[in-house]
């Protein structure tokens, strides 16, 4: 039987270093219907939590690309 999820093209649309703003990020592009996941990279073996050893990655389908984009940008944009 086939796995749907491993059918998807998952494309990289954001890195931040916080698990908070990636899983805030991943609630709104839900939101939004569009499938999302998290790959963390954060050392919590050592509790490195800030700059290379920290990065937390946002995938979605590819072809949600450019919409997820818009709405993660327009989450930034409003929030500085």
């Amino acid at each position: 039987m086939s796995n749907p999820q491993k059918d998807i093209n998952w494309i990289l649309v954001y890195t931040t270093n916080t698990m908070l703003e990636a899983n805030m990020l991943k609630a709104n592009l839900s939101g939004a219907n569009i499938p999302c996941e998290i790959l963390s990279q954060v050392d919590t073996t050592r509790m490195f939590s800030v700059g290379e050893l920290a990065i937390v990655k946002l995938f979605v389908p590819s072809d949600n690309k450019e919409e997820a984009t818009l709405i993660i940008n327009d989450i930034i944009n409003n929030n500085d």
